[in-house]
């Protein structure tokens, strides 16, 4: 989103937002470098960074370790976001997972976090144990990296057009609740709510398999199909808040109930893995109800691509059968494109975190569309690297 440099400025954008987009983008840059970023003068450029103070700092080459230039001259200040102006947190709640993830206002993450609940309990529980480890970190966090900008919580289940939850598979008594009756609200905190895979869609858009692709669905690798759509670059929802919940159709006689959930399939999935037939002959019958749902909505949809996400993607066993039959059922149109997340544990988070950062920068630089980046290579090396503690949205408070 580079601005012109006939008008110095970029469509809809003021030339100061424009400077901070381009520095956003680069972490930290000379006014020089800036300049060829923005196609704008030097002087041009500094005059509209020194009016984010609080946003924005200066440091010196010198600071960096950097020589005098050949003439003696001191070595070109440099220019960075503020990392300790203040921090947002991006979350999932799932079944039987949570998931925190925090980064400051230059998108370096700071927290991750991880928690797993195998026993079954009610979505107030659940909420009320996140907010007690949510409160944990935020102590830690605001005494050295300044306010709390935001949160964005991603949550299974449906999300109206009012703010409510409109369907909570896992959690029904969440049902119907606005998102402060569930206890999401923290203060004045702006708050953004959003479908886990809504979120996990927003997260591969920018830093996973369908980067450079404004049409995809995010769709589970799983039976029974939900997915999150992408048309135009933007979450598609639908009238009432349901694309792409192919899930709530009844579609046959019923699943084996072993088919519930993940971890009482898995054994099947292991024994097809290890070659048993019974097993193979059940795996492909899974496969066979996730491509008839998955060619449903590429027929609706027509997407470039398709990624497959979830806890089972990454088990070629499954995906290569889901592919065959899929493409075999949409012979007489066209063979889809399939990809697998590259955000497989962190994505629904990562996509509240990227809609909650943008939300605040919004709010910053009055730029609802401002291109804020996360650095997000700790999420793919070591996903403890900077944890201080554990390991078109619905809702805006």
């Amino acid at each position: 989103m580079s601005p012109s440099a006939a008008s110095g400025r970029a469509p809809g954008r003021t030339t100061t937002v424009a400077c901070a987009a381009a520095l956003h983008a680069m972490g930290e840059a000379t006014l020089s470098e800036l300049s060829s970023a923005t196609g704008l003068s030097r002087p041009t450029v500094k005059e509209h960074l020194t009016e984010l103070p609080h946003l924005v700092e200066i440091t010196t080459g010198a600071e960096h370790g950097e020589s005098p230039t050949p003439s003696g001259g001191r070595p070109a200040s440099r220019y960075r976001f503020r990392g300790r102006h203040g921090f947002v947190i991006g979350a999932e709640i799932g079944k039987h997972d949570e998931r925190i993830l925090v980064c400051d206002v230059a998108g370096r993450i700071l927290h991750v976090g991880q928690h797993h609940d195998p026993e079954p309990s009610s979505g107030r529980e659940r909420i009320s144990a996140f907010r007690a480890r949510l409160d944990r970190v935020v102590t830690d966090l605001r005494a050295t990296h300044g306010q709390w900008l935001g949160l964005g919580v991603a949550l299974t289940g449906g999300i109206g057009r009012d703010g409510r939850i409109s369907y909570a598979p896992h959690y029904p008594d969440l049902q119907g609740l606005s998102a402060a009756e569930a206890g999401l609200v923290f203060g004045k905190v702006p708050l953004i709510v959003e479908h886990d895979l809504n979120a996990a869609a927003v997260a591969e858009h920018s830093y996973g398999a369908a980067r450079g692709t404004d049409a995809f669905a995010l769709a589970l690798a799983w039976h029974e199909l939900a997915a999150g759509v992408v048309l135009d670059g933007q979450v598609h929802r639908g009238s009432r808040n349901l694309a792409g919940e192919l899930n709530l159709i009844i579609d046959g006689p019923a699943a084996p109930a072993h088919w519930s959930d993940e971890e009482s399939f898995l054994p099947v999935l292991e024994a097809a893995e290890r070659g048993d037939p019974e097993a193979q002959a059940e795996l492909a019958q899974f496969a066979t109800r996730a491509a008839r749902h998955l060619a449903y909505l590429a027929l609706a949809v027509d997407p470039e691509l398709v990624v497959l996400g979830g806890p089972l993607a990454h088990r070629r066993v499954l995906t290569d059968l889901i592919g065959a039959r899929l493409n075999a059922m949409m012979r007489k149109a066209y063979p889809v494109t399939l990809a697998v997340t590259e955000n497989p544990t962190f994505g629904p988070a990562l996509g509240a975190l990227q809609l909650a950062l943008t939300h605040t920068f919004g709010t910053l630089l009055g730029d609802p569309a401002f291109p804020a980046r996360i650095d997000v290579r700790p999420l793919h090396t070591d996903p403890q690297v900077g944890s201080c503690g554990e390991a078109g949205p619905a809702v805006l408070v």
